[in-house]
């Protein structure tokens, strides 16, 4: 069916006042939260504030030692002060760079397939580690995986025992995979001098999987990233979570609990919008937090070569000022990082990819190309299929009556 775009701009001219009013101007609201801010800093130590908030609560974030350390938000990026062009980011990546091995892992999955009678799935991850010699000496892989029905579908509700096909299976798969790989690559690597840097496409707590089924939210998603975080610090190797134009409110909810008579009819504005008064440079970076949004965190433990861990109040957060993108990017990683006194370092590895990738990692752009399943990874994945199930005597793979006529009318 053709695009009709006089029918789509009319849709659009009717929901003209409910996006003004979805996009309002905030600044008022953005400069209570920015004074509070000041004010917090002014009138808290660190540890009082946590007594006050509680170890038990979400406050969405407490602070670190570096709330007395710094005495300011956000934490200046000097270097950059003077650079007035892309050429000095990348020279400054260069320095950072050079004999440091920085790692990414990305996936991409098929399925549940609906062209054939059985449902299959298939999950994809590629993983990258850039040794950044003057060689261009790097190591890559890929790790396939063919998802069965079992792993794709859903039993139903009733006793008929007849299982469904689930859109979301593959997604689930494919993290739980990422995150294998991730932990592989961690083993590999860990030997490295000086350690290598894992940067991981989204956060480190999986908040997001709150809405899915409880076996799936802790088995796929929590434990995986627990082990990934344990593997983290048994190793000694730093792993990020970047996420890119965050719009998470963990400092305004700290803050709304900390001045509840001056915010608590404001509405939630996103912390990149309160921070950007403090930062003047490319590369500014947040005072560290501690990831306190909900339960998710409590609920992150693992056992990994014989040790229990747990992650309760051992998430760090900040935001980083690239100002490629209208909002700042967020950044999570262990808290073993703060105590071995790395930060710095590790935080200087992202910015460097960040110039190298011109606003975003270039080792996760790398991971992302590699591993993307297009179309015709589609097509050739059902094709391959379908000449296994003819190979196989007998295997009910068949093509759907209804997929196997819209193929024949699109000859």
């Amino acid at each position: 069916m053709p695009f009709y775009p006089e029918s789509a701009l009319d849709g659009l001219r009717e929901h003209t006042s409910e996006i003004r009013e979805f996009a309002r101007d905030e600044s008022d609201t953005v400069a209570k939260y920015q004074d509070a801010l000041r004010d917090a800093l002014k009138d808290y130590e660190a540890d009082p504030l946590q007594a006050e908030l509680g170890p038990g609560r979400y406050p969405g974030a407490l602070p670190t030692r570096e709330w007395n350390d710094n005495g300011a938000p956000v934490v200046p990026f000097e270097r950059s002060a003077s650079w007035d062009n892309h050429e000095a980011v990348n020279e400054y990546a260069k320095d950072v760079l050079e004999g440091v091995t920085t790692i990414a892992a990305d996936g991409s999955e098929l399925g549940p397939t609906s062209e054939f009678t059985v449902p299959l799935g298939l999950v994809q991850v590629a993983w990258m580690a850039n040794h950044h010699h003057e060689d261009g000496n790097y190591d890559e892989g890929v790790n396939t995986r063919v998802l069965g029905p079992r792993a794709v579908t859903t039993a139903s509700d009733s006793e008929d025992g007849l299982r469904y096909p689930d859109g979301q299976a593959p997604g689930h798969e494919r993290y739980r995979d990422e995150g294998k790989t991730v932990i592989e690559c961690i083993e590999r690597f860990a030997e490295l001098n000086p350690p290598p840097v894992v940067l991981y496409d989204g956060p480190l707590v999986p908040t997001f999987a709150n809405t899915y089924a409880p076996d799936v939210r802790d088995g796929h998603y929590r434990r995986t990233m627990a082990r990934v975080l344990a593997a983290s610090e048994h190793h000694g190797v730093p792993v990020v979570g970047y996420s890119a134009g965050s719009t998470r409110t963990n400092i305004a909810k700290l803050l709304r609990r900390t001045y509840r008579d001056r915010l608590h009819n404001e509405p939630f504005v996103a912390d990149s919008r309160i921070l950007d008064a403090f930062t003047t440079n490319w590369g500014d970076r947040s005072q560290l937090f501690i990831h306190r949004q909900d339960g998710t965190v409590d609920a992150m433990e693992a056992s990994y070569r014989g040790a229990t861990h747990e992650f309760a109040t051992d998430v760090l957060f900040t935001y980083l000022d690239i100002p490629d993108g209208n909002a700042m990017d967020y950044l999570e990683f262990p808290g073993w990082i703060l105590r071995e006194g790395l930060v710095d370092d590790v935080i200087d590895v992202v910015r460097a990819e960040t110039g190298v990738g011109r606003g975003y990692p270039e080792v996760l752009q790398q991971a992302d190309a590699n591993a993307v399943l297009n179309t015709d990874a589609e097509r050739r994945f059902l094709a391959l299929v379908q000449n296994f199930a003819e190979e196989e005597e007998g295997l009910p793979i068949e093509w759907d009556a209804k997929t196997l006529s819209k193929q024949r009318r699109r000859r």
